[in-house]
């Protein structure tokens, strides 16, 4: 599993988000304090609220599928990566 920091600053960069994500073969989670939602969920999305920095995790070891994945969402990191164990 790897995390990344994410922030949305428009419905339409939250709407462009969930359509570069959603045809991924692997969970995407979003987590916002303590509260945890489907990243592939656009009314999840905006439930938390837009310019608010949230951590995306991503459930794969897939180094191929985790590259694509990388490249689709690169215009919504606001941080460095982080590699979270298990």
């Amino acid at each position: 599993m790897e995390s990344v920091r994410v922030m949305f600053h428009s419905m339409e960069e939250a709407q462009k988000f969930v359509l570069s994500i959603e045809n991924f073969p692997f969970n995407v989670d979003l987590q916002c304090e303590r509260r945890v939602i489907d990243a592939k969920s656009i009314l999840g999305i905006l439930g938390f609220g837009l310019h608010q920095v949230l951590e995306l995790r991503v459930h794969t070891d897939d180094e191929a599928e985790l590259e694509e994945f990388h490249d689709k969402i690169k215009g919504f990191i606001c941080g460095e990566s982080m590699e979270v164990a298990i």
